[in-house]
């Protein structure tokens, strides 16, 4: 059919891409991508950080400056970090008296926001006018998260991973130099793994952690939409028409749900990671890593993880000044990118190098970044449903909705004639696939 549409320039291509990027790195109060993740749950500490009688913290997240603290009694309260009378720092603030109380002239504030005491105030009732943003707050999977979003809070999800406490569950983070969308597009790109984290699995120990990945059959990419997001298919050849299968989730607006520790710990394992905007330049990379068999050698991963960390601190100690410390002598013996063994360690850096945005305009996106550009798509649609007054996909609202099982995380082998959709329907209708075993 006849058209009288003129091909866009490289220039003007370039340009495009670069603010249709822009519209999704941005997350700031008021910005579409910034609305999109204000409607669902995000985590912003760990629930060790906020013990009761602990300081206040200070928190940074999309741009946006929050105190989170316990009050006297234990209770848990997000707020504006700014005083509302004359805008002092609340993470100043003392705990006491059932709130957080201003250090400058004395205002104490509950969890709800609510002023209790204006002890300089003539008037007793002027508290009782005004009030304190206050957000709504939720402890699941070892950390705090919060709703920043207009209106009714969503049901917090019942993610799998999120279901499991103590032996079951591994809950950590680290601090991202660079924008959270190019950091959470590296979680769902699923042919990475068998180079950038190709590592020597020589020892029992370390190929029951981290499984097997051989860049010797070239991997297959499909994908289908989810009502949480984008399920994607990774399958490699075997031999007799067999083929190994590995199923893994976008998650929206900015998670997903991959293969975990299962080694010889069998089914049952999935870690989640949540890419949390700090900045529209840096953001935090939240871990929660699951196995139902309560058999997680914590231990282990606590002190890898720290030994990658400035002390005290969810920071790398790589740095940019000395390419992170690449070893690579090391490249030829069995770490492929000279890093060491630790995945996080390889993601952060990796997509720390792609600078502090993206430059999508720069990319050459093909045949295996079919998710990428399926969750790009999905982020736009979600911003519109948002601008329209809808929730985007994954937005909980019913507890009928609220049954993940759906979220099927499995590497397995597949005979010849067996289909992906017959994988899928086997673990989502397996009540106990997740469910978490008594800790031996």
């Amino acid at each position: 059919m006849a058209t009288n549409a003129t091909p866009q320039s490289g220039e003007a291509r370039s340009s495009s891409a670069r603010a249709r990027y822009q519209y999704l790195t941005d997350t700031n109060a008021g910005s579409p991508a910034g609305e999109l993740l204000r409607r669902y749950w995000q985590p912003i500490a760990l629930q060790a950080d906020v013990p009761p009688g602990g300081a206040p913290q200070a928190i940074r997240i999309m741009g946006q400056d929050i105190v989170l603290f316990r009050d006297d009694k234990g209770n848990l309260g997000a707020l504006d970090r700014k005083c509302i009378h004359r805008c002092t720092d609340l993470a100043l603030g003392r705990i006491e008296g059932g709130g957080i109380r201003c250090p400058y002239h004395g205002w104490l504030f509950a969890v709800d926001g609510k002023v209790l005491d204006q002890p300089a105030e003539a008037s007793a009732r002027l508290k009782d006018r005004i009030r304190a943003k206050a957000y709504p707050v939720h402890e699941a999977g070892g950390a705090v998260w919060i709703y920043l979003g207009p209106g009714q809070a969503p049901l917090f999800p019942k993610y799998p991973a999120l279901q499991g406490t103590g032996a079951h569950l591994y809950t950590c983070r680290w601090f991202g130099d660079c924008n959270w969308l190019q950091a959470s597009e590296g979680n769902i790109d699923p042919i990475h793994t068998s180079y950038l984290h190709q590592i020597d699995l020589g020892t029992a120990e370390m190929k029951a952690r981290w499984g097997a990945f051989s860049v010797a059959a070239r991997p297959q990419v499909s994908i289908e939409e989810t009502r949480f997001g984008v399920r994607l298919y990774t399958s490699r050849a075997l031999e007799n028409g067999a083929a190994s299968m590995r199923v893994t989730n976008f998650v929206m607006p900015n998670a997903c749900a991959v293969g975990g520790f299962e080694g010889d710990l069998g089914h049952g394992g999935l870690t989640m990671l949540w890419d949390v905007p700090i900045d529209n330049e840096h953001h935090w990379r939240w871990e929660f890593i699951y196995h139902r068999s309560g058999k997680l050698n914590k231990a282990t991963l606590e002190e890898q993880y720290r030994s990658e960390k400035i002390a005290g601190t969810d920071r790398m100690k790589r740095t940019s000044a000395d390419h992170y410390g690449q070893d690579r002598a090391s490249m030829n013996a069995g770490y492929y990118l000279g890093m060491g063994p630790c995945f996080s360690v390889h993601d952060v850096i990796i997509t720390q190098s792609q600078g502090a945005i993206h430059a999508q305009e720069n990319e050459h996106l093909s045949s295996s970044d079919i998710a990428i550009v399926r969750a790009r798509r999905m982020l736009d649609e979600g911003a519109k449903a948002v601008s329209e007054g809808r929730d985007p996909a994954g937005v909980v609202r019913t507890t009928e909705a609220n049954d993940f099982r759906d979220m099927v995380v499995v590497t397995e082998t597949i005979a010849a004639g067996d289909t992906r959709e017959a994988l899928v329907s086997r673990v989502s209708n397996d009540r106990d696939f997740f469910a978490p075993l008594q800790s031996p």
